[in-house]
């Protein structure tokens, strides 16, 4: 059963996710009309990887939740027989998606921010978007998931598993704005349109590799909060 710590953690995370993510489709709107589909024209929203971030928080916030009333919690000292169907998935969410891509938007966001907003946050967005849903998009997400870390055990996959499975989605990504490119002439983030192809593909590549040690890093982490885990499970299932 879960703690009441977590529980109340993940219905606010879930609460702030889910009206977060509601006043981002209905009112954060261009000149299109259309707030979801056609912002900032073909892709609407979809074309971005923050949004795309948005939807797997308030996703993972929310299957937290589920399993913390119905699921399981369990430690990195109990066998993998312990561990409900929902908390296998939380977990498998948390430790490819949530955390990398976390992680990967606010570090990504801000070092191109500091460098020159234009490149990744037009002045123009502004007037669209308010102050504190740009916190709740960009700066909150990596704190949130960090105490995530500390509140609950998340048992991560192998590097076999893990590692693919986050290259597999960021090249997915890389094909949907290299398909916006070149379906419509909309480069995504400015920074893509000044630079040359062989720049791009150093650029993406970069971007990887930046994810590949991100997901690292949320293994470490993990390591940090909850010791050696995976040789605990290993001892767990010897004693038994």
């Amino acid at each position: 059963m879960a703690s009441l710590k977590s529980t109340v953690y993940h219905a606010s995370l879930f609460m702030m996710y889910a009206f977060s993510l509601q006043y981002n489709i209905h009112y954060v709107k261009d000149k299109r009309g259309d707030s979801l589909f056609e912002y900032m024209g073909y892709g609407g929203k979809f074309k971005y990887l923050t949004f795309w971030c948005f939807l797997i928080n308030t996703f993972y916030f929310g299957i937290a939740l589920l399993n913390d009333l119905c699921g399981s919690n369990a430690g990195p000292e109990d066998g993998k027989d312990k561990h409900s169907t929902l908390q296998k998935f939380r977990d498998r969410m948390y430790s490819i998606l949530a955390f990398p891509i976390g992680a990967f938007v606010v570090a990504s966001f801000w070092s191109l921010y500091a460098v020159d907003r234009e490149l990744v946050y037009p002045a123009e967005l502004d007037k669209i978007i308010p102050s504190w849903l740009n916190h709740v998009m960009h700066t909150t997400v990596l704190p949130f998931l960090l105490i995530e870390a500390y509140v609950v055990y998340h048992e991560y996959p192998s590097k076999k598993v893990g590692i693919p499975g986050i290259v597999f989605f960021s090249s997915l990504y890389q094909f949907w704005i290299l398909w916006i490119a070149f379906k419509a002439d909309i480069w995504v983030y400015p920074i893509l349109r000044v630079l040359s192809w062989p720049m791009r593909i150093v650029f993406m590549v970069l971007c990887w590799v930046l994810v590949m040690i991100l997901y690292l890093c949320g293994h470490e982490v993990t390591q940090m909060c909850w010791g050696p885990t995976q040789g605990k499970t290993l001892q767990a299932k010897k004693v038994k």
